[in-house]
């Protein structure tokens, strides 16, 4: 019988031969790969920052006698996945002539637009290399062998801890996660990858590992500037450009370095993405010590040369030898991540459709890094350079390697990414700090999801934003079905109510104009209802609660009415207080009581302060809380409503109460009045039920008692009602100084130019006062020109705090209809996009 012939070997062309789990088998090496996350950067303070590179530090000084290959990639933002979540979460979206649908598949293609993509940073740690007898066991099975695993796992453990480790916190990278990345090496510059294996765990042998190389063919041209790289299999090939580049000298770098993003990160600023390749040994100080001892020698003899010739050596010379010698006494005396070293090759790619792009886009990366002192080579052999990418490819060459301290590496901080938003919620912008990544905002995130406040201030000077940052989140919770009721004295926000899809299920109360009563303060605190308590005991105690809310608001709204010098006066406090205690806080009670209380008193002065009362409800406005006996109260049952308050004319901050004018000693307990009663869409429905408040000009109600209970209440209730509550202000120290500062889940801080102010903002914000974060408030959206996007540094409900910029682009006409800027109207399609 003739011998059967043997089949031709047919290799991928990878120095991979099996993926098990996070181990990857090269020929000659095993490798285990860790998914990193990223770490919050931005408005961190120097401590914060130290911690996290000397535990990144002391993790790289663990993995002393391995190597290290660190990849950073980008995933684009998923969608898909977003939109099927944010559609999971809205079961009641709002029925209009724009369907829910179509305003989802709206933003999607927005999204996909804005070249944002998520940062993925993967290490791999070189483990061993493998032995003859386990490369022959593995080619007969065509898999490692039980033994080689065993003699493995102690290795795997220890670099496991390693990690793990704080500031690192790393761990092992899934099947998918190794796949998605193998074919994003594999195809560098091509759109990720969108669908991978459907076995999660099965392991890869080197005959699955064609499934990498046949879709994509490279070529490359002798001593070329850049790799053409093009999609195979496809309906339509898709060819790019890639060029590698490799980091070359670079100068000392202070860790952490004050006023710059770490080195490894700073092309995240770029408005294109960077690849990263990062292959490097870790010597411990005993083995790098040895290679500093030779430099070291090496200088002392030139040294001896000079003396010899009686020459004065040159002052470089002197220098390196002073370097050396302080770099061989941290190496001996020094803890371990300060005498480690790494040996190794640092390189970026970057990829364009065509190659002058790519070119170009490799300047712009030489140039940006230029600014830190750090010198990028374009080197040749780039088709190698673009195999150096791949997992457990080897170097292609030792040109441009680079010899650092751990702690330089450290300070690279790969990792370092903005982290903003709860990725469930609406899209509401994208960070504009150290990277540009998308944000979303779920209003009820914080109270759904963490149990806490739903209070969320929104503070800025003037022009800093605030209308828009209310309207774009007020519009986006109502197309979800969610009640929301604004108060807009200033009325901008009413153009909400008359956008097509919204003006169906949406009103416009002009407070001015509205029924008389409307605005009595007995009338506008809200009963409590009997199902929203457990107890009978715990509903007569809201039932008190609430009496004390009305009669400390009918009390301070009839000192407001009067004027400074009477309002002052000592007896002024007593017979007030008289005359609303009679009233027992009904709700059934009027200002009409307080002054015949006030008149029917014994004290004469309760006569002059009751005819003041009287005087001022003949004003026309006075109606709002003087009600006539036929008077009826107005229902907030629409899905939006926007109270407005036009020609109202709020006092000056900086002008004294004595030196107020009729109107606007009238528009102060108006704006308290108008603020209680929007309460009143929380506490007139179902406890459960999702529900957004919005209120502007909050900034007077912390001057008097009864706004600063309406905050406490709100800060209070919001959890258990399921409510969010957004405070707009024009100082931040308005909203500290009301007591609930342990109530906010969130907040927005805008352009504050003062400096007291920014410090006061900083301090909402949760962030380090005094080390330069100040100036970055002082420069926020509103000075660079009108068309240009708004900008605020959000702290999200996890606590996370970066630089948000507002983008309305994908939705032309709520930008037009939120446009408050003075001046020529203009068109959507006329805006900038900044």
């Amino acid at each position: 019988m003739r011998r059967r012939e043997k089949d031709p070997v047919d290799e991928a062309g990878l120095a991979l031969r099996n993926i098990e789990g996070h181990l990857c088998f090269s020929r000659h090496e095993a490798w285990a790969w860790y998914a990193l996350p990223t770490q919050p950067w931005s408005f961190r303070s120097d401590g914060q920052r130290e911690l996290l590179l000397f535990g990144i530090g002391d993790a790289l000084a663990w993995l002393a006698g391995h190597r290290i290959h660190l990849r950073v990639s980008s995933r684009p933002y998923p969608t898909a996945e977003w939109a099927r979540e944010l559609h999971r979460l809205t079961p009641d979206a709002l029925q209009s002539s724009e369907s829910w649908a179509d305003h989802m598949v709206t933003m999607q293609h927005h999204l996909r637009h804005q070249t944002m993509a998520e940062k993925e940073v993967f290490l791999g740690v070189r483990l061993a290399h493998r032995s003859a007898s386990h490369r022959a066991i593995g080619a007969v099975w065509r898999h490692p062998g039980n033994i080689e695993h065993a003699r493995l796992r102690p290795q795997i453990e220890r670099v496991d801890e390693v990690i793990a480790l704080p500031g690192v916190e790393g761990r092992r990278a899934t099947s998918l996660e190794l796949e998605w990345l193998l074919r994003r090496s594999m195809a560098l510059g091509l759109p990720a990858p969108t669908e991978l294996s459907p076995l999660d765990d099965d392991p890869w042998d080197s005959d699955d590992l064609h499934s990498f190389t046949d879709q994509v063919l490279v070529e490359t041209e002798r001593l070329g500037r850049t790799v053409k790289v093009t999609s195979r299999g496809g309906a339509a090939p898709v060819e790019r450009h890639v060029a590698v580049m490799s980091v070359g000298r670079l100068e000392e770098i202070e860790a952490p370095d004050p006023g710059h993003d770490p080195w490894l990160a700073h092309t995240d600023r770029l408005p294109f993405p960077v690849e990263w390749s990062c292959q490097f040994d870790v010597l411990s100080g005993v083995d790098a010590r040895k290679a500093i001892q030779k430099k070291l020698l090496v200088v002392r003899d030139m040294q001896r040369h000079f003396a010899e010739h009686d020459l004065d050596e040159p002052l470089a010379l002197d220098r390196q030898a002073r370097h050396a010698r302080e770099v061989e006494d941290q190496m001996t005396r020094g803890v371990d991540v300060a005498s480690a070293r790494v040996h190794g090759w640092f390189r970026l790619a970057v990829a364009a459709r065509t190659q002058e792009e790519c070119l170009e886009r490799v300047r712009q990366v030489r140039t940006s890094y230029r600014s830190r002192r750090v010198t990028i080579e374009h080197p040749r052999g780039q088709y190698g350079l673009l195999r150096e990418f791949m997992p457990c490819e080897p170097v292609s060459t030792s040109a441009y390697r680079r010899r650092l301290p751990t702690l330089y590496v450290a300070a690279g901080v790969a990792t370092a990414s903005s982290r903003l938003g709860d990725r469930r919620g609406p899209y509401v912008g994208y960070t504009a700090g150290s990277s540009r990544r998308a944000v979303m905002f779920d209003t009820h995130y914080a109270t759904e999801v963490r149990e806490t406040s739903g209070l969320v201030p929104v503070v800025g000077g003037l022009g800093a934003g605030k209308s828009v940052l209310l309207g774009q989140i007020t519009y986006e919770a109502v197309r979800r079905g969610i009640p929301a009721v604004v108060l807009d004295p200033s009325g901008p926000l009413a153009r909400l109510t008359e956008m097509p899809e919204l003006r169906e299920h949406s009103r416009h109360l002009d407070l001015t104009t509205a029924a008389s009563g409307t605005l009595n303060p007995f009338e506008v605190v809200a009963s409590p209802s009997r199902a929203a308590y457990a107890s009978e005991d715990a509903f007569q105690e809201a039932e008190v609660f609430a009496a004390q809310d009305r009669k400390l608001l009918a009390m301070d709204v009839a000192k407001m009415l009067l004027p400074a010098s009477v309002a002052s006066m000592p007896s002024t406090s007593l017979v007030i207080s008289d005359a609303v205690r009679a009233t027992r806080g009904e709700r059934s009670a009027s200002m009409w009581d307080i002054v015949h209380n006030l008149e029917q008193g014994s004290n004469p002065h309760g006569r002059i302060v009751a005819n003041y009362l009287s005087d001022m409800a003949e004003l026309p406005l006075a109606r709002l809380f003087f009600p006539r006996a036929d008077a009826t109260g107005t229902q907030l049952d629409a899905r939006l409503t926007v109270l407005t308050m036009p020609g109202l004319v709020l006092p000056p901050r900086s002008v004294d109460r004595d030196h107020w004018s009729t109107s606007e000693q009238l528009a102060v307990p108006l704006l308290h009045l108008a603020s209680w009663y929007a309460t009143r869409a929380v506490y007139g429905r179902d406890m459960r039920s999702r529900k957004l408040v919005a209120l502007d000009e909050t900034h007077f109600l912390g001057e008097w008692s009864a706004g600063r209970a309406l905050f406490t209440r709100l800060g209070r209730d919001s959890r258990k009602w399921n409510t969010c509550v957004l405070a707009a202000s024009q100082n931040p120290s308005d909203v500290l100084g009301m007591d609930v500062a342990n109530f906010m889940s969130a907040a927005f801080v805008g352009r504050l130019e003062d400096e007291d102010a920014a410090r006061d903002g900083l301090r909402m914000l949760r962030v380090p006062v005094g080390v330069g974060y100040e100036r970055s408030l002082a420069t926020l959206s509103g000075a660079r020109g009108q068309t240009a996007a708004r900008e605020f540094v959000m702290r999200d409900v996890d606590g996370n705090v970066d630089k948000l910029r507002v983008d309305l682009t994908g939705n032309p006409r709520l930008l037009e209809a939120l446009n408050t800027t003075a001046g020529e109207a203009r068109r959507p399609d006329q805006e900038r996009v900044a």
